[in-house]
């Protein structure tokens, strides 16, 4: 079934965060507890990241996406690290969440931190920080995209310090844990129907949960749009309001608030023989903590009544699992 309900994914403005007292401040953050308890999809205005950024960096990716495979097939990584270009049929989002489904209609430009503040992290967690890679053409690919993900980071961390307020924690006590963030760009391109007909239970992106912490999207309105799954098992398509992004909690976040908040699945529906034309491409943000950071369930979190769910484990150990279930292989 599906349906559409502006409700289920309310709509936030972030100007009382930006541009509040101390008591809107604190009236926002209840708000988005009571938002993420319900559903951990919000759609955020006045967001702070420059419009001339996303246009740009939606741009530079149609200009790279449209060069012959065998251009971009120079970006294929030659090792493990989630970076450069993944190819169609490389990806099963769907898998990460324990469902068989044939691979994601899509390609992806991957990129991990632009800004590391410790060159030592790349020798201690060399997967974790490993250099970008970027191609020569289109020349304006990696400073939009790096553009956009010193934004998308920037809007993050004040995120994190709102969570936190909500949370009944100090400002910064979940930023401290990410301050040599992981955070992967991921800029999708969802083809047209005309390069390839969808076969039963095919997606654009498979049914599956985000597995960081906080996800920042800017996406395209389209008949082959994102759905939300909500606790009727209905698929609700998440509302597209001009100016606003996506943000979504993670299951790291999840695990973190131990099952406070919530980490909906999602999927984004496969070309549509009624709009053969159509493509669309997706900017994504997904944060992630310190490779190190101790994931244990926060203090504010935890009764007696709820006690912790989860055993402590390591941010890089709990992604490297998730991120093994996302490929598909050749």
């Amino acid at each position: 079934m599906t349906t559409s309900d502006a409700d289920f994914i309310p709509l936030v403005d972030l100007a009382p965060w930006f541009n509040g007292d101390t008591s809107a401040r604190a009236e926002l953050a209840a708000t988005v507890d009571s938002h993420l308890r319900r559903c951990g999809f919000l759609v955020v205005i006045n967001h702070g990241i420059d419009p001339t950024v996303l246009a740009n960096t939606r741009a530079a990716c149609a200009d790279f996406f449209h060069m012959p495979e065998a251009e971009k097939a120079k970006l294929v990584p030659t090792n493990d690290v989630y970076r450069g270009w993944v190819g169609g049929g490389k990806e099963s989002n769907a898998a990460t969440y324990g469902v068989d489904t044939p691979p994601d209609l899509k390609e992806t430009f991957a990129y991990g931190t632009v800004d590391v503040a410790d060159e030592s992290l790349r020798d201690q967690h060399p997967m974790w920080y490993a250099p970008n890679l970027w191609p020569d053409a289109p020349s304006t690919l990696q400073p939009a995209a790096e553009l956009f993900w010193r934004g998308a980071r920037k809007l993050a961390d004040e995120l994190l310090q709102l969570f936190a307020l909500a949370l009944g924690l100090e400002q910064e006590h979940l930023l401290d844990h990410c301050r040599n963030t992981t955070s992967t760009g991921t800029l999708n391109w969802y083809w047209p129907f005309t390069r390839e007909d969808p076969v039963e239970g095919q997606f654009r992106i498979g049914p599956h949960t985000d597995f960081g912490t906080v996800t920042i999207l800017d996406r395209q309105p389209g008949v082959g749009g994102l759905q939300v799954l909500d606790d009727d098992g209905n698929w609700i398509d998440a509302p597209c309001i001009d100016g606003s992004l996506i943000v979504n909690t993670g299951d790291m976040l999840k695990q973190w608030t131990n099952d406070r908040w919530r980490s909906n699945e999602h999927r984004v529906l496969p070309p549509a023989a009624g709009a053969p034309n159509e493509e669309l491409i997706s900017l994504i943000f997904f944060h992630e903590p310190d490779a190190d950071a101790v994931i244990v369930p926060l203090e504010t979190c935890v009764s007696p009544e709820n006690p912790a769910r989860y055993e402590p484990i390591a941010a890089m150990d709990y992604l490297a699992e998730k991120f093994a279930a996302l490929a598909v292989g050749d």
